[in-house]
This record gives C-alpha cells, sequence and structure tokens, in this order.
C-alpha cells in the first residue's frame, strides 16, 4: 500500500514538474506586444471584417503590425496578424495582390501557419496556394520540401510594418523615374498639426524635406520623381508627427535606421498610390527635364551654397489644392437707417411713397413721420465670383450680380441700379488651406459698384384736421445709398472635399455718392479646378 501511494505521489510530481516546465517554456518564448497585437486582430476580424468594415479591419491590423515592431511579436503572432490582413484582402476588398503579398509574409514568419477554416473561402484558398507557392513552401506546407519547379522569382514580399507608432507600411517597390507615394495615419489617441516626410534618394548624402497634406484619413505625399531618379537601389525615408509645440508625438523610422523602399526598372507587384488616387505616372528621363519645373535647373543657373553645407534645398512639399475657385451666392443686405422725425417733409435722406407714388405733400409737422433708426431689411444680390488663390493663402478676384429689392425713382432722382460689380482679395488661415477638408477662416476686404435701398413704415398726417380726426397715411419711407462702395469682413467656407464646399460670409459695405452704411450676409458655394 506505501509502495502503491509512493509510486502514484511519484508519478504527479513528474506530470506537475512537465507542465511547469512547458508553461514556463511558453512564457519565455513569448514577446512583450503578443497579447496586444492579437487583441487588435481579433476586434479586426470579428468586429469589423465580419461586419463589412473592410477599411477599419486593415487599420488595426496595420496597427498591431506596427506594435509587433523588432523582436516586439513571436513569429507565430506576426504570421497571424499577416494571415488576416491577406484575408481581409483577398476576401473583402478583392485586393488579390496585396492579399497574396500578405500570405507570403505570413509564410515567411512561419512556414506551418494554414487558414481559419471559418474564414475560408475558395478564392481566399486559390490565393493562399499561389503565396505558398511563391513562398516556396509545397502544398504540405513543409519549409524544407521544396516544390519540383521552384520558382525562380517569388514575387514581391509585405514589406513588414515601419518602426515607430504611426500607422505605415512602406511601399514594397517602385519604378525608376516614377513618383513615391508615401501614406501614414496617426494612431488612436494621437493628434498632430503636421507631419513630415524625410527621405534621402539613392546616393545622396543630404535629407530633403516635405510636408504631408492631410490625405482622406491620414497623410500623404509623393517623393518627386527626379529624386527617384533614373538609378536602381534604395530610397531611404523616416516621418515625424509635431503638435503645436513642434514636439514629436509620433514618427516611423528615424534618420539612423530609415525605412526603405527599393527602386527598380520593372516591379512585380501593383503600382504604390495614394488612398483614392491612381498610382503616379512616370516622368520622363532627367535629360528631358524641362527648365521650371519641380526639380530642374533654370538656364545658366549655378548652384552656390554656404561652406560645409549642402547645395540640396528641400524642395517644396506638393499641393492638391486647386488654384482657381468659381462661387455662386446669396447676399442679404441690411441698411443702417439713422432716426429722424419730418421723415416726409423733405431736405432729407428719405423718399415717401405710397405704393408706386410719389408723395409730394408736405404732411402736418408736429406729430408723426417718426423714423427709431436701426437696421432694416434692404435689397438681396445674387453673384457669381471667381478668384484666384496665389501662393497659398491668398485669394484675387471679381465678383458680378444682379439686384433685387430697389425702390421706386423719385421725380428728378435716379433709377436704381440692379447691377452688382466688385474686386475683391482675401486671406485664408492655414498652412496650406486649399489642400484638405474641413473649416477655412478667412477675412477679405473688397470694392466696387452696388446700390443698397430700404424702406421702413412711415405714419403721417396730412393736415393738422388730420391729426386731430386721427385721420392716419401710411407711407413707404426709402433710403437709396450708393453707387460707390468699400468692404472688409470675415467668413468661412466648409470644405466637403478639397475642392467644393459651403461658404458664409458677413461683411460692413461703407457705401459713397448717397453715403450709407450697410451690414452684408452672405452664403454661397465654391468650387475649385
Amino acid at each position: 500500500m506505501d509502495r502503491r501511494f509512493s509510486g502514484a505521489l511519484s508519478r504527479a510530481v513528474s506530470v506537475a514538474l512537465f507542465h511547469f516546465v512547458v508553461a514556463t517554456a511558453r512564457v519565455a518564448n513569448a514577446e512583450p506586444n503578443d497579447d496586444a497585437a492579437l487583441d487588435l486582430a481579433k476586434k479586426a476580424i470579428e468586429a469589423d471584417y465580419l461586419g463589412t468594415k473592410f477599411a477599419e479591419a486593415e487599420k488595426k491590423l496595420k496597427q498591431a503590425l506596427t506594435l509587433c515592431g523588432p523582436k516586439s511579436c513571436s513569429n507565430k503572432v506576426v504570421a497571424r496578424l499577416h494571415r488576416d490582413l491577406g484575408v481581409v484582402y483577398a476576401g473583402g476588398m478583392s485586393k488579390i495582390e496585396e492579399g497574396k503579398a500578405e500570405f507570403v509574409a505570413a509564410l515567411k514568419a512561419d512556414p506551418e501557419i494554414t487558414l481559419d477554416p471559418d474564414l475560408t473561402s475558395e478564392e481566399i484558398e486559390t490565393v493562399f496556394k499561389d503565396a505558398k507557392a511563391a513562398a516556396g513552401i509545397g502544398g504540405g506546407g513543409n519549409p524544407e520540401s521544396p516544390p519540383p519547379n521552384p520558382t525562380p522569382n517569388p514575387g514581391p514580399v509585405a514589406p513588414a510594418p515601419a518602426q515607430g507608432d504611426l500607422v505605415h507600411t512602406p511601399p514594397p517597390e517602385q519604378t525608376v523615374m516614377t513618383p513615391v507615394p508615401i501614406y501614414t495615419e496617426l494612431p488612436d489617441g494621437v493628434e498632430a498639426t503636421k507631419v513630415v516626410l524625410q527621405y534621402r534618394p539613392f546616393g545622396a548624402s543630404a535629407w530633403k524635406t516635405l510636408e504631408m497634406p492631410k490625405v482622406t484619413q491620414g497623410y500623404g505625399v509623393e517623393v518627386p520623381c527626379l529624386d527617384v531618379g533614373s538609378v536602381t537601389g534604395q530610397l531611404k525615408y523616416f516621418i515625424q508627427a509635431f503638435d503645436k509645440d513642434n514636439n514629436v508625438v509620433a514618427f516611423a523610422g528615424t534618420r539612423k535606421d530609415p525605412l526603405n523602399v527599393a527602386i527598380k526598372l520593372q516591379i512585380e507587384g501593383a503600382s504604390p498610390s495614394l488612398p483614392g488616387q491612381a498610382p503616379p505616372a512616370k516622368c520622363s528621363e532627367a535629360a528631358d527635364c524641362p527648365p521650371g519645373l519641380l526639380g530642374c535647373p533654370k538656364p545658366g543657373e549655378e548652384k552656390t551654397c554656404p561652406e560645409g553645407e549642402p547645395c540640396d534645398k528641400p524642395p517644396e512639399a506638393p499641393s492638391v489644392a486647386r488654384k482657381n475657385w468659381v462661387t455662386l451666392g446669396l447676399q442679404q443686405d441690411f441698411l443702417g437707417l439713422s432716426g429722424t422725425t419730418g421723415t416726409c417733409s423733405g431736405g432729407n435722406e428719405y423718399s415717401c411713397f405710397s405704393g408706386d407714388d410719389f408723395y409730394e405733400a408736405i404732411p402736418y409737422d408736429k406729430s408723426g413721420g417718426e423714423v427709431a433708426g436701426g437696421l432694416a431689411v434692404a435689397t438681396t444680390r445674387i453673384f457669381i465670383g471667381y478668384e484666384r488663390v496665389f501662393g497659398k493663402n491668398f485669394t484675387a478676384g471679381l465678383r458680378a450680380g444682379f439686384v433685387f429689392g430697389g425702390g421706386p425713382q423719385a421725380p428728378g432722382g435716379a433709377a436704381f441700379v440692379p447691377v452688382h460689380a466688385e474686386a475683391r482679395a482675401a486671406y485664408w488661415f492655414g498652412a496650406d488651406p486649399f489642400a484638405g477638408t474641413g473649416l477655412r477662416p478667412f477675412l477679405t476686404l473688397g470694392g466696387g459698384l452696388a446700390q443698397v435701398d430700404a424702406s421702413v413704415k412711415v405714419t403721417v398726417y396730412n393736415t393738422e384736421q388730420d391729426f386731430i380726426a386721427d385721420k392716419r397715411l401710411v407711407l413707404d419711407a426709402w433710403k437709396k445709398s450708393g453707387l460707390v462702395f468699400i468692404a472688409a469682413g470675415g467668413g468661412a467656407m466648409y470644405a466637403i472635399r478639397p475642392n467644393t464646399g459651403p461658404v458664409a460670409e458677413v461683411r460692413v459695405m461703407q457705401l459713397f455718392g448717397a453715403s450709407g452704411t450697410t451690414l452684408g450676409a452672405t452664403l454661397g458655394y465654391s468650387h475649385g479646378f
């Protein structure tokens, strides 16, 4: 009995020791970001992919891959992330080449990786099978047994996520003399006032700088083709996001450990592009570079550089801003009226009418004829305008329109002029206000030709007897102002897309000739091209 108990106890201790060693080994093999990356992957597949929110699933999986920087996740976790991203591409977004590249990356990280049967379709299985062949792995999944006819060129492999916390995947390759599109998104919870790309062309010693404007949900820019060059090699770069105090709040790559894009004579995968845009076209050879083009020298131009400083100046960031803008709008005028008595007695700025008939009599002057003063609803004008952007923040242009609501013509007076003609200029706030979407505030100055008329109701008595009998006569007292004006004001446009959106403006117009001050409220819609 004691011997049997002793043997059972010995076996129990051995089993417990075995499980302890296995568990310890598993913990030792785990990498610091495995759990966080797997949590993102679970949300991406179970919440977003199965809910057909493919773009959100893609973003979460790319964030997870960003977490799995150098030695931050185990190979099995990295493989799963690439596999799941391949499923999103091939099964949800119909991006077959991108899906294949992700499957290849998954198999490189873990040759034993398989598809999740709950997420598998015939199309996904076909893409995964092609990826196995491209990765040099046979149908059985054994990396040590290459296929009978190994593919000499396995095709592009999905690049590893960038080092850092920006959501960014480097383009794997690009052809010579073709702009390289670089796109990134800020991680959740991070705000930045600008995002900057630092890059170094192959064979160059100096780094160049491009500010990345807003593109869809992130920031994007294209490295100019003349910096890409006509020679194969590596384009090196890194990205930094800055807050309003110019502190780095997020990054991808560093100057010491930059990201790389392979520049080739011919690429094997899909051409890279910014979200929602076509892949950039190949440029002419450098020998055909016309004077005046970005990066091309002017005739007879020589480079002079301060001693010890590189001659290569960072090129201006290419902007998607439209330079020409057309606006269709409506302005409601509110004319300032001064308080007065004896309004219809003549000798002042008012002309009184009964309907369209001019009131020529001299009313009883001891009562009636008062105007309290203030703003009165006046003329309404519709207009069309054209403005041109100069630099990034200034616009200048013209407006022309037709005016409604003018007053009747008094005997010996001028008829209402229903024409609006204006020259104007504006300053728009922001680093590159016409490149992105959202609110675009501005200040404006203008001047030109306009007439503003307004009327108020006035009660008069024709005679003293009418006053005693309380026999009232209600007239329209018209004030006319213009025809020359200057104006100043401000407003904002809300860009639904970078090239279109509604615009609102409030301004003060000072009219000369027949003097008057008007408040104008404008609502319109602008389109850029």
